[in-house]
C-alpha cells in the first residue's frame, strides 16, 4: 500500500448534476491500492486518491461508483467501512455472491493499480448521537454500514444488533462489542420470533439496512413489536426483483 501523502483536492459536483441532489458532494477518481479478503464471501477493497485527502464523512454513508459493463458504465452505491483521510484512503467491502451484477464481478477480479470514478458522501444515514438505546437490523449486503455506525456510538450507548445472514454466527470480522452492545447472529428465518421477544421498553431508535423486502419485512415487525415508526430509519440497498436505478439504489415501489 502507498505511505505517499497527497494534497487535498475538492472538485465538487457540478450544480446540475442529477438535479443538483448531489450538492454538498464531490467528484472522486479512485486507485485500488490494496486487496484482500476478510471472510469466504466478503473481499476488502482499499482506494487511495487526493480527492480523500480531508474527506469529511458521517459513519454509514457511502460512495456512488461507476463501474464498467462493457461499453457503458453503471453507479452502484458502496459503504465507507473507514477511512484515512490524512493520507487519502478509503476501505470498502464487497459481498462475493454467485450470480451477482457488476459491481460484484469487477470487485472479483479487481487488482492493484485498477482505477475508478466515484462520487461521495452519499446518504443521510447516520447514528442518531441524542438516543441512548438503539437496535441494528440488518443483512449481509448492509454490515458494512452497521458495523461503521456501531463503532460510531458514544461509550455509554446501548445497542441490539440483529446480523441476519445464511454463512453463520461470526461469519465476517465486525468490531469488537462494547459493554454495552448486545450482537444476534440470525438466519433469516429466525428474524421473527427473535424481534418480539427484544426489551423494547425504553426509548430508542432502530436502523435497518439491507436488502429492498427486507428492509420493509423488519421495519414492519419492529413497529408492531412497539418501536414509534418515526424512531425506525431504513436503507434499501438493493432489491432482488430488479436491478437498482441509474442513480445507484434500487426503485422505492
Amino acid at each position: 500500500m502507498s505511505s505517499e501523502v497527497h494534497t487535498s483536492v475538492r472538485r465538487p459536483v457540478p450544480d446540475d448534476l442529477f438535479g443538483g441532489r448531489l450538492r454538498g458532494a464531490y467528484l472522486l477518481d479512485l486507485e485500488v491500492v490494496d486487496v484482500h479478503e476478510v471472510a469466504t464471501h466478503v473481499r476488502s477493497i482499499t482506494m487511495e486518491s487526493s480527492d480523500l485527502v480531508g474527506f469529511e464523512y458521517k459513519p454509514g454513508q457511502d460512495l456512488m461508483i461507476e463501474f464498467p459493463d462493457g461499453e457503458r458504465s453503471v453507479r452502484r452505491r458502496y459503504t465507507v467501512r473507514r477511512a484515512d483521510t490524512v493520507v487519502g484512503l478509503a476501505e470498502l467491502e464487497f459481498e462475493l455472491h454467485g450470480g451477482g451484477g457488476v459491481a460484484t464481478r469487477w470487485a472479483s477480479e479487481a487488482k492493484i493499480g485498477d482505477r475508478l470514478s466515484a462520487i461521495g458522501p452519499r446518504g443521510s444515514m447516520g447514528v442518531r448521537l441524542e438516543a441512548t438505546a438503539h437496535v441494528f437490523v440488518t443483512d449481509d449486503s448492509a454490515m458494512l454500514a452497521t458495523f461503521a455506525m456501531l463503532e460510531a456510538l458514544p461509550d455509554d450507548a446501548s445497542a441490539t444488533v440483529l446480523l441476519v445472514t445464511p454463512h453463520g454466527p461470526l461469519s465476517r470480522p465486525g468490531p469488537n462489542p462494547a459493554a454495552h452492545v448486545r450482537q444476534l447472529w440470525l438466519d433469516h428465518s429466525e428474524l421473527g420470533m427473535t424481534i418480539p421477544q427484544l426489551d423494547l421498553t425504553t426509548s430508542l431508535t432502530a436502523y435497518v439496512n439491507g436488502e429492498h423486502h427486507f428492509v420493509r419485512s423488519a421495519s414492519g415487525l419492529l413497529a408492531m413489536a412497539g418501536i414509534d415508526e418515526a424512531a425506525i430509519s431504513t436503507k434499501s440497498y438493493w432489491r432482488r426483483d430488479q436491478p437498482n436505478a441509474p442513480h445507484g439504489e434500487p426503485a422505492r415501489d
